[in-house]
Parts: C-alpha cells; structure tokens; sequence
C-alpha cells in the first residue's frame, strides 16, 4: 500500500544530490512515491535509488554552480528562478496532490509550494547551517567577503524579484531566509557534532548523518585503480581550480620530481584549471571524473577543498584530509574537520608534502569512537517524521 506521494526539490549540484539520495530512496523503499526534481545529467542516480525523476523548465538556462561563491548573485538567482517556475511547480505539484515537500535548502520554489499547498514541509541541508546565535556565520562571511560587493548591483534586481514574489503573498525572503531556508522540520545530512554551535539547535532540526556515503551510486572508473597506498586529489566538481596547488603536486608528489622519493601514486579528479596536454608524471593519474569510493578504500590521504560529502566518505574510509579550501562553505567544513582531529588545512602550499605528512599522521591519534558517531544514520527517525505526518493518509 503506498504511504502517499512526496515531492522533493533538488539543487543540481552532485554534492547537494548526493547528499539527500539516501534519504529519498529510503522513503521510496518504505512505500512512498517520491518525485525527484532536477536536471538531466541526475536523472540515472535519482532513479537508481527508486525516485521518479522529473526536469526542471529553467528558462534562464541551468544554474551556473559557481555563483555558489557569488553570494548576492546567487541570491538574485534563487528568487528569479522561484518567479520563472512557481507557476509551473504549481500547477504539477497540485495534480500530484503529495502528502509532503522537502526541498534543499537552497531550493526556495520548493519551500514555496509546500506552504501555499499547505502540506508539511522538511527543508534538507546538505551543507553547514547558520544557527541561533549566529553560529558559524562569520566562517561563512570570511569566506565570501572578498568578492561580496563586487556583486552589490545584483541587489535592485534581487529587490525587484522579492516585490512580485509578495505580491504573490510569499514571505521571509531575506537574504539569509532565502541561503538558509528553513521549514517545519529540518533534516540535517551530517550529525550534530559537526554543526558549528549544534547544542544550541532547538527541536525541529534533525541531525540524520552523513546520509551521502550511503547512497546508491553509478559512477564508474575508466581507468584500473593502481595497487598499494595513494593519495586522492579532488577539490570537488565546481569550485576546482588551483593551478599553483596542481604544480606544487607535481613537483613534490611527482616521480622525478623535486621530491621524487615521494612513495605514494597519486589520482586526480578534475584538471585543477591545466589543459589536458599538461605532461604527468608517470605515478600521477588525472581524470576529469571518478568513482571516489574505489579511490578512497585505498587512500592514505584526501587532499579536499572540504566538501561536506567528500569529507565524511574520507571519514567512513578512515582517510585524513589535507584541507585547501576555496570558499565559505568550504572554510567552515575544514575548520570543523581541523578542531575535530580528522584532518588539517594547508597553510603553506610550497611545505606541501610536510603537511601532508603531518595530516596522514593523524591516523594514529585521532578518536575512533568520535568518529563513528560522527558517521551514525538516523533513518528510522526521518521516516517516523513522515509516517507522523499527512503522509500516513495517503
């Protein structure tokens, strides 16, 4: 018997995907019809983990996922695409009459269709949030200040946006309400003790775990991964370049390099910004993607800019991180990570190798009982949320 249908409004974006496709194929798993919203390239792994897949009409054109680092840019775009598909969202979410919403936090239309449908709403965080107090605002502001009002003519345009969204009776569309959406629940895919300021966060957030390292994945490796220990290198699929990181890898990491006793291979996913011509030395492998698991069960270290799913799959294969990260979000999760004992930050990139050496050493002390809690899933209570709300009744 079906348990009602849900509707869930994604960002396309792997790491905000990855991180709640565990939750949404549990949900399918326990009887429900889950309608999955993003774009093509997501369809194949939405519908692996037995959701409907359904296409975003971006009339725009597809988010630019690089105006993550662009905040008022970024802003301006999620009420300008709010305005584009409301109607559109409307109009399908009433025919699939659903029990439930959940919507990415970022994914504002949907926070909007659940309160006009007046169904019970479950915002999901796949990154950090800012909390009461303003815990873990200013790593964010560190981290995006610098190109902050640079983008300050985005504002009349974002104002202009807000103005037809009231007209429409929609609220809370500050800048923080609209990046940090909240609903009547709120489901976390990490586990408290990794939120900035997590015993202050009241009783309708839920820390469910790092639900991303559990999720059906499709991804395949084009290449034989080497034998013996690696060191993986990814600063995730958006945020990517760093030409200075990638030379200094070479030259410290690289067989006959400058420090060719290096005795580890080395893989890299993604270019860093170096064409495809650039030579490698004969222990480095670059690909543009690859399966990162494969990679991590092998991996004595993950040099990371610090996505939140990237680094709790580090944890899950007991890898410490070397953190170079590239913007707010980034920042925090590496501080995070740092204080916690599961990695560090690069201060010095030309000391490359001796700080990655310092952070495989942290193999040896860190808190194994810390860590299994910081990868403990909660699903059971999430489908409890579900089951006790509308959606019984479907």
């Amino acid at each position: 018997m079906s348990e009602g249908t849900i509707i869930l409004y994604g960002i396309p974006a792997y790491g905000h995907i990855h991180a709640n496709l565990h939750l949404a194929g549990s949900l399918a798993a326990a009887g429900f019809r889950v309608i999955y919203y993003a774009t093509e390239p997501f369809r194949p792994v939405i519908e692996a983990n037995g959701c409907a897949y359904r296409p975003y009409s971006f009339r725009s054109g597809p988010p630019d996922l690089s105006d993550g680092k662009r905040i008022l840019k970024l802003y301006r775009l999620l009420l300008q695409y709010t305005v584009e598909m409301l109607p559109g969202l409307m109009e399908d979410a009433r025919r699939d009459t659903p029990c439930a919403v959940i919507f990415d936090s970022l994914a504002l239309w949907g926070r909007i269709v659940g309160r006009l449908l007046h169904v019970p709403v479950f915002s999901f965080y796949s990154i950090a949030a800012i909390g009461q107090g303003g815990a873990g605002l200013w790593c964010y502001v560190s981290g995006f200040a610098g190109g902050f009002l640079r983008y300050a003519g985005e504002l009349p345009r974002a104002l202009a946006l807000r103005r037809v969204l009231r007209k429409a009776g929609v609220r809370e569309l500050g800048l923080l309400s609209v990046l940090m959406g909240t609903g009547d629940y709120n489901l976390m895919g990490y586990a408290r003790q990794f939120q900035p300021g997590g015993a202050r966060f009241g009783k309708s957030y839920y820390f469910l775990g790092p639900l991303a390292v559990y999720r059906t994945a499709v991804e395949e490796n084009d290449f034989i991964c080497p034998a013996g220990p690696l060191v993986y290198v990814s600063l995730g699929t958006i945020f990517n370049e760093n030409r200075k990181l990638f030379r200094e890898i070479v030259r410290q990491f690289g067989a006959g390099g400058q420090e060719s006793d290096f005795p580890y291979r080395v893989v890299i996913a993604g270019t860093m910004g170096m064409t495809e011509t650039e030579p490698l030395p004969e222990n480095i492998i670059m690909r543009p993607f690859v399966k990162q698991a494969e990679i991590m069960e092998r991996a004595a270290l993950f040099v990371t800019a610090g996505g939140m799913n990237s680094i709790h799959e580090a944890l899950y294969y007991r890898v410490p991180c070397l953190f170079v990260p590239g913007q707010g979000e980034q920042r925090v999760n590496a501080m995070r990570f740092e204080t916690l004992g599961f990695g560090r930050i690069l201060r010095n990139v030309s000391a490359l190798r001796r700080e990655a050496e310092q952070a495989m050493r942290l193999r040896r002390s860190w808190r194994e009982p810390l860590r299994e809690e910081l990868l403990a899933v909660h699903m059971e209570e999430a489908l409890t949320l579900f089951r006790g709300s509308r959606c019984d009744a479907g």
